[in-house]
């Protein structure tokens, strides 16, 4: 014998062969597939074994009942034997003169009987039925063993590519001679059994009873029109659940002659051409409004079934790689049910309420601190997420009622904060607050050009501006006192802009809670000045309409502070936030920097940016800067916001000195950009204000592991003697 070969002369694989793992994943998905194949075989064949059992027992009773009517019974030629006998008797009693001639006795002739064509009817179906019931469950059995040996066949091999091998060889010979079919029409058998019974019930009770022969016809007549009716549905709704054996056949029929066709994504009429569960998958799976509507009933029960803490929490724990993704019906269905009517089912209600229960003390720190950071990249993922706004949303109404996430998200954070004082969670809950905080500002944003919009509109055709939320009632405020309604109106309006726009901090409720009483203002000054009560007031609707213009350049000016905001926080912290770079490109995104509105910014602001770019690219021991190169990109690219030439100039020095030390690209164009920002009647090299950078020092962060700032102000004072 061979070295290495088995007795039969099989010579295996060795077990390190690196090709084993190629065909282990092979198996991990092929022995699933015939695991499940078997199952399914075996739980219908263990059905169609019962049945046939107990049907085949049935239609035998009635056999030996009905076979008696092929042949004349013993009963009947004893009467007339007894019949002839008694006409004898009295032939000899009546002719006693003579003596007579006996006729001949009449004796039964076996092969002279002829049976009721009912009776050959029915026991000619009665048997058909047992012999179609008897070779279906001969069928499920062999069916049973067939997959008792494939699966013993394609295991019976140790290495993975033999076992492979013997599996795909196998499968082949099942689907070569198809084997499925075979087991789908072992069914059909014994449902064409059931139907020469009753048949055959009906012939049988023709000589007994009419009225129960009419009972049973129409009983058969009422099955055989559902069996028609049920293989018939599933070919023309695919989502029917109710199928025949006869179904498939019926398919196949109706594809080789061209009959079946559906429509396609675009709208065109195309034939089918692929097998009836091929079809289902498809119209499952085929991206159509219908799809997205199942989608929404499927994860609304999913979300109502999730009622505890834990069992919702790895829901949650998935929706960032969801947004993050490719598949627009996912992110619809999560835009969806963030503004679920229903709370039980509203991710912008559970979400937090998960979160909250980080701050209660009752989880254990690790599960609080694990809770937290999944809820928190939740909410930055969501709030991140970019849908088209629905036609609703044009009215300025609508704007706040499509928030993610409102004000009092910031209160919760804070606690969260407090509760959990790790710099993870910190880090999480910075990205959070600032994407939330943004999403309200451009929530503020679109309401106040839809509303300069619907003022314009009105200016223009004399129509009234549309009734909103949040719109006074004109019809209760007397004519002479509509003058007085607007000056407080826009007195408010005018205080709340000059401390939005000297706040520094926007990730807290106040500033919003300013922003949406200004909203609240405008819609009520617009309605007194441009509405069909009192007549279109051109200059009050002139006026509101300018206030509008300012709130926008407010708005600005917020958005460029909430930016500088969360680049001193990068500087504070010891490590980069959450998503850092995606955040601060979603912090200026709406973000102004045309030439008049680089004027708008303060000089406070811009100075404070100038500051935090100087720390920025300063290097630590490690030989890196304080932010990372993607971030300083971002960082360069809010210094088209200087309008101040000195700010300019010392902009220019600090990135000249980060451009000897890097090779980033984006350098040289930021320079060009911000030398054309210059007037021209500007010195190359302007002296640094140094009372300016005094002044503003304490805008810089306090950092841990940092050169100290007066070193840093040393420097730059000789660099400027120089």
């Amino acid at each position: 014998m061979a070295e290495g070969k088995t007795a039969d002369g099989y010579q295996p694989y060795r077990y390190d062969d690196p090709s084993a793992s190629l065909w282990s994943a092979y198996l991990s998905k092929s022995e699933k597939y015939d695991r499940t194949m078997a199952q399914n075989w075996k739980g219908d064949m263990d059905s169609i074994l019962i049945f046939a059992g107990l049907f085949s027992a049935s239609v035998t009773a009635f056999i030996i009942e009905s076979y008696k009517t092929l042949n004349p019974e013993p009963s009947d030629t004893t009467v007339l034997l007894l019949s002839q006998i008694s006409q004898q008797l009295g032939l000899l009693s009546t002719n006693t003169s003579s003596i007579p001639v006996s006729p001949p006795l009449l004796i039964l002739d076996q092969d002279s009987f002829s049976p009721p064509i009912s009776a050959i009817i029915c026991n000619v179906l009665w048997f058909l039925s047992l012999g179609f019931s008897l070779v279906s469950a001969l069928s499920a059995t062999l069916v049973e063993q067939w997959t008792r040996h494939y699966l013993q066949s394609s295991h019976s091999k140790p290495t993975p590519q033999d076992r492979a091998r013997i599996s795909a060889y196998l499968y082949q010979g099942v689907e070569k001679y198809r084997m499925a079919a075979i087991v789908e029409t072992i069914p059909l058998l014994l449902h064409i059994s059931l139907f020469l019974f009753f048949a055959g019930l009906i012939a049988f009770l023709i000589p007994v009873n009419r009225g129960l022969e009419f009972l049973v016809l129409v009983m058969l007549l009422i099955c055989c029109l559902l069996y028609i009716f049920i293989t018939a549905l599933p070919i023309f709704r695919l989502s029917s659940p109710y199928w025949t054996p006869l179904s498939t056949f019926s398919w196949l029929v109706l594809r080789k002659i061209g009959l079946l066709r559906r429509r396609d994504t675009d709208g065109n009429d195309v034939p089918i051409s692929c097998p009836m569960n091929e079809a289902r998958e498809l119209e499952a799976m085929e991206v159509t409004p219908e799809r997205d509507q199942r989608d929404l009933k499927a994860m609304c029960w999913t979300l109502n079934s999730l009622r505890e803490d834990n069992e919702f929490e790895p829901f949650v724990e998935v929706i960032p790689s969801v947004v993050s993704g490719f598949d627009y019906s996912a992110k619809w269905l999560l835009e969806t049910l963030l503004h679920h009517e229903d709370i039980s089912i509203k991710l912008g209600y559970r979400i937090p309420r998960l979160l909250a229960s980080c701050a209660t003390g009752l989880l254990h720190p690790s599960v609080a601190h694990k809770r937290a950071i999944t809820c928190l990249k939740a909410i930055w993922s969501l709030t991140m997420l970019s849908m088209p706004k629905p036609a609703a949303a044009s009215q300025s109404s609508s704007y706040r009622e499509m928030l993610k996430f409102r004000e009092d998200m910031f209160d919760l954070l804070f606690n969260v904060k407090k509760a959990i004082p790790s710099p993870e969670v910190q880090d999480h809950i910075l990205s959070a607050s600032i994407v939330v905080a943004r999403s309200l500002l451009d929530m503020q944003v679109g309401r106040a050009h839809s509303l300069e919009a619907e003022l314009l509109a009105a200016l223009e055709t004399g129509k009234p501006v549309p009734t909103r939320k949040g719109s006074i009632d004109v019809a209760h405020i007397p004519f002479y006192d509509k003058g007085d309604v607007l000056d407080a109106s826009k007195q408010r309006i005018l205080l709340l802009e000059a401390q939005i726009v000297s706040c520094t901090e926007f990730t807290t409720p106040l500033p919003h809670v300013m922003m949406e009483a200004i909203a609240l203002h405008h819609a009520r000054a617009a309605s007194l000045a441009a509405n069909s009560a009192f007549g279109l007031d051109r200059k009050a609707a002139n006026e509101i309409l300018e206030s509008v213009r300012s709130l926008q350049k407010t708005f600005n000016q917020a958005g460029f502070n909430l930016a500088l905001e969360y680049v001193v926080n990068m500087l504070e912290s010891d490590t980069i936030p959450h998503e850092a770079h995606n955040t601060i490109r979603r912090t200026f995104f709406r973000i102004d920097f045309k030439k008049k509105a680089r004027k708008e910014f303060t000089k406070e602001s811009q100075e404070r940016l100038v500051n935090y770019l100087e720390e920025a690219v300063e290097y630590t021991t490690t030989g890196t800067t304080r932010l990372p190169r993607s971030i300083l990109a971002i960082l360069f690219g809010l210094t088209r916001a200087l309008s101040e030439p000195t700010l300019i100039v010392k902009a220019i020095s600090i990135i000249e000195n980060y451009k000897k030390v890097t090779s980033d690209e984006s350098v040289p164009g930021i320079l060009t950009s911000l030398a054309r920002a210059l007037p021209r009647d500007t010195p190359v090299s302007l002296p640094l204000d140094l009372f300016s950078s005094h002044l503003y020092t304490d805008a810089k962060p306090m950092r841990k592991q940092t050169k100290s700032r007066a070193n840093t102000l040393a420097s730059v004072s000789e660099a400027t003697l120089s």
